[in-house]
């Protein structure tokens, strides 16, 4: 089975939750991807997604048929099985532009992050662009159940009927992860550390000190090693921090380098500083080296983990946070192991079966192909070398 991933901004953790699937598949992965925008346009946010749908749509047409303009002529070579968009660009804009070529072949949005399920923080503009995609999605994945249920939440507001539809083919599936290649010799760290996650959102400094700045943490002597896939973004905004938060600061480190796995053996703690749900690939990771998550009550890293262990983990503001994370330094909590088992569950040893055999359904919804699709998973067993460039 031919699966293509359409993925606008490849992020580090978007990346490697294709590298990891394409690794451990079955099946045959190719990706289109293109790089993370560093600012919105003048257009907004819908002028960004369309434009990021017309941009991978016409490097599809080229690799398809040798060309990026629209030619009827030419004649498509080498089609997919299933086209699995991820969220950030307009699924209606993408599907005007390259419909022709993949009309018949079943087309999914798998959301690793979505303004709908997080109404509050989200722009009229911003649901409009997820709306558009939704309405040309055939199946809708999502991270995580929460995440699953405020989206739905919301799109009953917006079209009833249409929720009805998605909730009907809506399915959970956790992002895969791959544990860092081999254990780095832990750092001996005599003070609490604190491993906090920027996601270069405007909010999270603003939830940074909100949490850091209560009375309750100010005595505890700990320090706090920022995690961000940009360092050279955010450092600026460090640096506007008050003096004294500031000076807890031991500097910012990109979470996939062997440092930062380093630190996370000696860290008591590692949070989520973002509200906004997101694929919580880096979390797993680290957390699998051994700090207690301190997470949004939205997180989908709650899926993964016993239910006794929720009150311990999640948050819902920035009080929460700062009550929890000084329970935790001042009486750290057995479990962490259990927190490590169960996070073996969404190793992708154990998760790519699943996406795999999610995938195979589209088959069955198109039963013309079977017999040819049949042919190229049997053919293609074992998965191929994870690409993203398609040109």
């Amino acid at each position: 089975m031919k699966i293509w991933i359409v993925d606008p901004r490849l992020t580090a953790e978007r990346r490697l939750w294709i590298e990891g699937w394409a690794r451990h598949s079955r099946h045959q992965i190719l990706a289109f991807t293109l790089p993370p925008s560093l600012r919105t346009p003048s257009g907004g946010t819908s002028c960004l997604a369309r434009e990021r749908a017309r941009q991978l749509a016409r490097r599809i047409r080229r690799y398809l048929t040798g060309s990026a303009v629209r030619d009827p002529s030419r004649h498509p070579a080498g089609l997919p099985d299933l086209v699995l968009l991820t969220d950030g660009l307009d699924g209606e804009a993408f599907v005007e532009e390259i419909g022709d070529l993949l009309a018949g072949i079943p087309l999914w949005i798998y959301w690793h992050t979505s303004r709908m399920a997080d109404p509050e923080a989200a722009t009229p503009e911003e649901i409009a662009v997820e709306l558009r995609t939704v309405r040309v999605a055939e199946r809708c994945l999502f991270h995580g159940k929460r995440q699953r249920e405020h989206f739905l939440r919301v799109l009953s507001r917006y079209e009833p009927a249409l929720a009805l539809q998605v909730e009907k083919r809506a399915a959970v599936v956790p992002p895969g992860f791959d544990p860092f290649p081999s254990r780095s010799e832990a750092l001996s760290f005599h003070k609490p550390l604190v491993l906090w996650l920027l996601r270069g959102e405007p909010i999270e400094i603003p939830m940074l000190i909100a949490a850091l700045d209560r009375p309750a943490l100010q005595p505890l002597n700990f320090q706090v090693l920022l995690l961000s896939e940009r360092p050279e973004m955010e450092t600026p905004r460090v640096q506007g921090l008050p003096p004294q938060l500031r000076a807890r600061i031991l500097g910012i480190l990109s979470p996939e380098s062997s440092e930062a796995q380093r630190w996370a053996s000696a860290a008591q703690a590692i949070v989520d500083g973002s509200i906004r749900p997101h694929s919580p690939i880096h979390l797993m990771r680290l957390t699998s080296e051994g700090p207690w998550p301190l997470v949004p009550a939205s997180s989908g890293l709650l899926d993964t983990l016993p239910e006794a262990f929720w009150p311990r983990c999640a948050y819902h503001q920035s009080e929460d946070l700062a009550e929890r994370l000084r329970i935790l330094l001042i009486d750290p909590p057995l479990g962490s192991r259990e927190i490590r088992q169960a996070l073996a569950a969404w190793m992708w040893p154990a998760l790519a079966p699943r996406y795999d055999a999610l995938c195979e359904i589209a088959l069955r919804d198109f039963p013309e192909r079977e017999g040819d699709v049949k042919e190229s998973a049997h053919r293609e067993a074992g998965g191929c070398p994870y690409s993203s460039r398609a040109t």
